[in-house]
């Protein structure tokens, strides 16, 4: 379990870090005016934003 958690260390600073540019350098109406309208429209926003964090 220990060598789980320092191979993945990396990808969590990482992942911790873009987050906090994004907290910092995007306006959170920007993101509530994109993923508030609509029902169904705001998930498929929402995924699509979503799918190259993982990348």
């Amino acid at each position: 379990m220990w060598r789980i958690l320092l191979d993945s260390s990396p990808y969590i600073l990482l992942g911790i870090m873009a987050a906090g540019c994004i907290k910092m350098y995007i306006n959170q109406d920007i993101i509530v005016r994109h993923l508030r309208r609509g029902r169904y429209l705001s998930v498929i926003k929402a995924s699509l934003f979503g799918i190259p964090l993982p990348l």
